[in-house]
């Protein structure tokens, strides 16, 4: 059976581009313009149903980020604060925290932290 759409990457003319097959037509983008399909896919996606699950599921297999680039700023729109969190191929995603959320997210941070302080080496035997 043959896929529906096939996704790989290539270099046309040296630039690296992503080629989009589908049903005998093909869209060239290249880093610019994925970035706004990606973009533009997730508004589209956090509009349809069923929705995004509340939380992680144990079975998926997540692309993990390693030590991703953040920031957090203020912001005047409500009483909390914005998390920017970069990953390498989505990109940087912001996040609105309210004051409560910020306080439980430090907490929940904070005891993976002692967690990590209390932890006994292991010790090798000879």
């Amino acid at each position: 059976m043959k896929k529906a759409m096939a996704v790989r990457m290539i270099n046309e003319y040296g630039a690296p581009s992503v080629c989009f097959e589908m049903d005998g037509n093909a869209a060239l983008f290249d880093a610019e313009e994925l970035d706004e399909l990606i973009e533009e896919l997730s508004r589209l996606r956090s509009g349809m149903r069923p929705g995004v699950p509340n939380a992680p599921s144990r079975a998926h297999q997540y692309v993990m980020e390693m030590n991703p680039s953040w920031y957090t700023e203020r912001t005047p729109l409500f009483d909390g604060a914005a998390l920017f969190l970069r990953h390498s191929g989505l990109g940087w995603a912001c996040f609105a925290l309210p004051v409560d959320s910020l306080q439980k997210l430090a907490d929940a941070l904070y005891t993976h932290i002692r967690e990590h302080n209390t932890m006994q080496p292991h010790l090798a035997l000879n």
